[in-house]
């Protein structure tokens, strides 16, 4: 990757691999990108915020780095040379029919007075050249077309080939061949003395850490316009939320945010659960309910009551006793019934219906018992006793007939089967005299049941008026005592028990504290499904809070300070110490009684600068500016432009303006006889209109016997 300088180091190659290797993504592919000569556009500046994002996210990136050999090869010298500089336009006074040639080897010496035009073609080298001192090119302003566009065409010598070279000088471009032309002026010459400069030529490693250095700042400008882009958006939260805990985390949203899961659903029990609070708080709304709730708590009490009495009716153990005594009573009155049947003469079946007929057999057993039976023993109609009528005795088939008349008249069977009847329907009236019918109680629950339950209990009212309408009371008993009104009494229950607790939550909101707490469980409540309606927005915007946060963060792999720190060890081992050997060289050439020397500046963002200083002991600190004669300051800054010229390995142009300028016969010696050594490698090319300096130039040429043309 670059030219070897020294190669007892190459240690320091295998440095600079293992260095970049360690850098983040964005740095080793652009540094690819700069050794291939692409050109790293905004687009590749994207993809580059886009690499750092990653690696602040710890996600894998595609990206391209530079092997150990392309680190490691020499870059080719390039040899260049100025022939023909022609076709000027709009620079200063120079006339577009100007036309300067050049010798490709040599020295081209450009002599003229003041005001010749030798400033304006310096002009034009030093715009073309990487020099940092070029001076912006004027049109001739005395003229009526000076609004002209600056421009020129040069024909140059690169390797054995020549080529024309139109130049567009109205722009800053460097991309041309003439770009590492080494130039020097007076105001060059200032700019040695009195700053920190940078060498001329430096490795192509150099020149890579110094445009990434650049990219590094382009980078970050881009990263903060993408954060200028992203829009702040801001969660404006009702002020009846503000004491509310839902809503803590959202009053410091940042890009470690995480939207909390129990927000992230509202459920239909949840809406309902805020619908019956907001019911709640109602007061207009739950009196007037609570009134309502009263009456249909009266409404289906008294169904309840009414149907839980016939239930305990249809229940009551005392109905299947009287059902019982009814049983038996009927049994014995049919069986007395049976036997009068078979023993009563026919004159007794005729007359068994004839009230007198009853009155007498009634009356003679009261003969019997009140007169005749006194002092003895015997019942009435006993086989072998009296007739109290005829006076006869009773006895065979009179005594059978007679028993069982007198049973069938004045037995008990008859009573006991009235009394037990009597008694029975009573029970079965108290099932079926209900309160309600079947048509009313559907009308009165037809606003407190649903059609199920209405259908429930109507059925049960409809059992009981139906076991009711048979005549036949065995039938009827045994109806009413297969009803079942449980399911109906289980409906009307649940629905009282419901309106109980209707009623209850009702008075209850109604009360200060009750109403304070449903206030405090709306809020959270509707806090909540505020939360969960703008899920959206806030996930936006703490994404939007992640990006600017990620991009902010993607800036740590952007500072320079590991990319100048590289530019400084490679600067010791690669330049320092050959170009401060080469300045004090040069110097002990031209001015060897001059006490400066050249040393290294602070470095900054990948490059690294010089800056000549004062060589004394004395401990007092000052400025080469301050203690130098004008002479001096430039025989030395010639000491350094000659050192750094003659570090670059490429053969191309040193354009000089009036070298000699303040030098006294000594230096301007000194300085001819350099430039005319520098021309036994180098095309050097010296304007100059200074008469002594053309002379000196061919004086030295025959001397050491350089080629030499004059302009």
């Amino acid at each position: 990757m670059d030219e070897r300088l020294n190669n007892k180091l190459p240690d320091v190659y295998t440095q600079f691999d293992a260095w970049l290797v360690a850098q983040p993504f964005w740095l080793q592919d652009a540094a690819y990108q700069i050794y291939h000569g692409i050109e790293i556009d905004d687009a590749r500046i994207s993809s580059y915020i886009d690499m750092c994002v990653s690696q602040v996210k710890k996600k894998p990136f595609e990206y391209k780095r530079l092997s150990n050999a392309e680190v490691k090869a020499p870059k080719r010298a390039s040899q260049i040379s100025v022939l023909w500089l022609s076709n000027i336009v709009g620079v200063n006074a120079l006339s577009p029919e100007a036309i300067l040639e050049f010798s490709s080897e040599g020295v081209t010496v450009v002599y003229g007075l003041n005001g010749t035009g030798k400033s304006g073609f310096m002009r034009i080298f030093k715009q073309l050249s990487a020099s940092p001192f070029e001076e912006a090119i004027r049109p001739n302003v005395f003229a009526k077309n000076a609004g002209c566009k600056p421009s020129c065409l040069f024909i140059i010598k690169e390797g054995n080939a020549e080529r024309s070279i139109v130049c567009d000088l109205s722009t800053n471009s460097k991309d041309t061949p003439l770009s590492n032309c080494d130039i020097f002026d007076t105001q060059i010459s200032n700019e040695y003395i009195t700053k920190n400069n940078n060498v001329s030529y430096q490795p192509f490693v150099f020149s890579v850490l110094t445009t990434l250095a650049n990219v590094a700042g382009r980078i970050t400008k881009h990263i903060d316009r993408r954060i200028e882009s992203i829009p702040c958006e801001s969660i404006l939260i009702p002020k009846d939320f503000v004491n509310c805990t839902e809503i803590d985390w959202l009053t410091n949203l940042s890009a470690s945010t995480v939207f909390p899961v129990q927000y992230s659903s509202w459920t239909s029990t949840q809406e309902k659960s805020l619908e019956e609070t907001k019911k709640h708080l109602d007061t207009e709304r739950v009196a007037s309910e609570l009134r309502l709730c009263k009456t249909q708590l009266l409404t289906i009490s008294s169904v309840f009551e009414d149907l839980s009495a016939a239930n305990s009716a249809i229940h009551d153990p005392k109905l299947s006793i009287a059902y019982k005594s009814f049983s038996d009573a009927k049994r014995r009155l049919s069986i007395a019934e049976k036997l009068f049947s078979e023993t009563a003469d026919s004159y007794d079946k005729v007359s068994v219906n004839a009230s007198d007929w009853k009155d007498l057999w009634r009356a003679a057993r009261s003969y019997f018992e009140s007169i005749l039976k006194k002092g003895i023993e015997d019942q009435f109609g006993k086989e072998g006793t009296i007739c109290p009528l005829c006076h006869q005795e009773i006895c065979g088939t009179i005594a059978k007939r007679f028993q069982s008349v007198d049973e069938y008249i004045n037995g008990t069977c008859s009573d006991d089967y009235h009394e037990a009847i009597e008694l029975l329907q009573t029970f079965l009236r108290s099932i079926s005299s209900r309160e309600y019918t079947a048509e009313q109680i559907k009308n009165r629950l037809v606003d407190h049941l649903d059609d199920v339950g209405i259908s429930v209990v109507v059925n049960a009212y409809s059992a009981i008026e139906n076991s009711s309408l048979s005549t036949d009371i065995d039938v009827c008993y045994a109806q009413m005592s297969r009803i079942d009104v449980s399911k109906a009494i289980e409906v009307l229950l649940d629905k009282k028990s419901k309106r109980k607790k209707q009623i209850d939550t009702r008075e209850s909101v109604l009360k200060d504290d009750q109403r304070i707490a449903l206030q405090e469980q709306c809020r959270h409540l509707t806090c909540h499904k505020w939360i969960f309606d703008n899920k959206v927005s806030i996930e936006a915007a703490i994404n939007q809070l992640r990006k600017r946060e990620e991009l902010e963060n993607a800036k740590q792999y952007l500072t320079t300070n590991k990319i100048t720190i590289e530019a400084n060890f490679l600067a010791d081992r690669l330049i320092t110490d050959a170009y401060i050997a080469r300045f004090t060289s040069e110097l002990r050439r031209l001015a060897p009684r001059i006490r400066v020397k050249l040393e290294k500046a602070p470095s900054q963002k990948g490059s690294t600068p010089y800056r000549v200083t004062i060589d004394t002991d004395s401990g007092i600190k000052c400025k080469p500016e301050e203690v130098l004669s004008e002479g001096e300051q430039r025989i030395v800054a010639l000491s350094a432009f000659f050192a750094d010229a003659t570090g670059r390995i490429e053969q191309t142009p040193i354009v000089i303006d009036d070298p000699i300028s303040s030098l006294d016969i000594n230096y301007e010696t000194a300085a001819t006889q350099r430039i005319v050594e520098l021309a036994t490698n180098r095309q050097v090319i010296v304007f100059t209109h200074r008469i002594s300096m053309l002379v000196g130039i061919e004086e030295a040429c025959k001397k050491q016997g350089v080629q030499l043309k004059e302009t």
